[in-house]
């Protein structure tokens, strides 16, 4: 017997294993229970499924995040991974969603919150971070105000949909100091600094 063959025979069988389990690649991050995942780009789809919070164990890497038409009711720092562009909660249960939710998620684009009818306030540092968001849609809940400086910060914002709240006016001021009434329709806004390229707020 050649000596190779004879020293390999001796390496006890669960060092061997060992050394099959370090030579096989990573495992791809498993998909939350219910929910649908796919790869390109990196989406995970868990729509219509009566949870009542987030999935544990979403994949780090997911770009796309479509929670919508659930039973969730509140959202606390530390649910989502850092790679989100794109989160729909649209039409769930949502009343609280506690400081800091969406602090870290500085690649979001877009942000879908609306139809929430439990969700009655917002804290002013709700939104803080988002520096890349794009599209903020609100629309369909029970605002009756917001905080004046919740929007500071989105400096990308260009989408903000306020439709069906019960919003008489916007607290804040704009750039030149005049007074943000929400009413109908309004085009090319400044506020915070900002400018909101279409702004729909309460329908009269």
């Amino acid at each position: 017997m050649l000596p190779g063959l004879r020293r390999l025979l001796q390496v006890p069988a669960s060092a061997c294993l060992l050394l099959m389990l370090l030579a096989l690649p990573p495992a791809a991050p498993s998909c939350p229970m219910l929910c649908t995942c796919y790869s390109s780009p990196p989406t995970v789809s868990c729509q219509a499924n009566n949870f009542s919070s987030v999935p544990l164990s979403l994949p780090p890497s997911t770009q796309r995040l479509f929670l919508q038409n659930n039973l969730i009711r509140t959202l606390r720092p530390g649910t989502f991974g850092p790679n989100l562009l794109t989160l729909w909660l649209f039409s769930n249960n949502l009343s609280t969603i506690y400081p800091g939710t969406f602090r870290h998620l500085q690649a979001l684009e877009e942000l879908d919150l609306g139809d929430n009818r439990h969700l009655r306030s917002l804290e002013p540092d709700t939104f803080q971070g988002l520096e890349r968001l794009q599209s903020l849609h609100l629309y369909r809940c029970q605002l009756s105000s917001l905080p004046g400086n919740i929007f500071r910060g989105l400096v990308s914002l260009q989408y903000l949909y306020l439709q069906e709240n019960s919003l008489l006016h916007l607290q804040g001021k704009e750039k030149k100091g005049k007074s943000l009434l929400c009413g109908g329709k309004m085009d090319t806004l400044k506020m915070e600094g900002i400018t909101v390229i279409v702004i729909y707020c309460y329908d009269y």
